[in-house]
């Protein structure tokens, strides 16, 4: 029997896990996105902002946001009852990198949200972040960094 024709058999009972990573820059929505697609409740790490943060992260187009993601997001999605998607957000801030590499860890893709105003600059340092960390995402995240691109060009156009 050769390699190609062996099919791999699953020896757990029950839907496929399916992991993936919600991604962008501070305040495009993916704590808001987890939470919208979610059938459970969310779990969500929000914390206030506080003025330590102040010249440390970029408000940019969210000045008026009052609380941040310190941890990341969890929600779940049953596609059907084969498959369950399994969705983790990151944080959006630079300072909270470092958890990349743990966050990422066996997941099979990646959403990349970006506001409308700086798709480019999300989605180039979603991809930056990957590409920092080594991590094998990286390929997946410049494709949806490209599709933000194009999203952008044709919305403004």
């Amino acid at each position: 029997m050769s390699v190609l024709s062996e099919t791999p058999t699953r020896t757990t009972k029950g839907p496929i896990p399916v992991k993936l990573v919600i991604a962008g820059g501070f305040g495009v929505g993916k704590t808001t996105f987890v939470g919208a697609i979610s059938d459970i409740k969310p779990l969500t790490t929000e914390a206030a902002m506080t003025s330590y943060g102040e010249g440390v992260d970029n408000r940019g187009d969210v000045a008026t946001k009052t609380t941040t993601t310190v941890a990341m997001d969890f929600g779940r999605v049953a596609v059907d009852d084969s498959i369950v998607l399994y969705l983790f957000g990151t944080p959006g801030q630079d300072r909270f990198g470092f958890m990349w590499n743990d966050l990422v860890q066996g997941a099979l893709g990646a959403v990349v949200l970006a506001s409308r105003s700086h798709a480019l600059t999300a989605a180039g340092a979603t991809l930056q972040t990957a590409q920092r960390e080594g991590h094998r995402l990286a390929w997946q995240l410049l494709v949806l960094a490209a599709l933000a691109a194009v999203v952008q060009v044709a919305t403004s156009a």
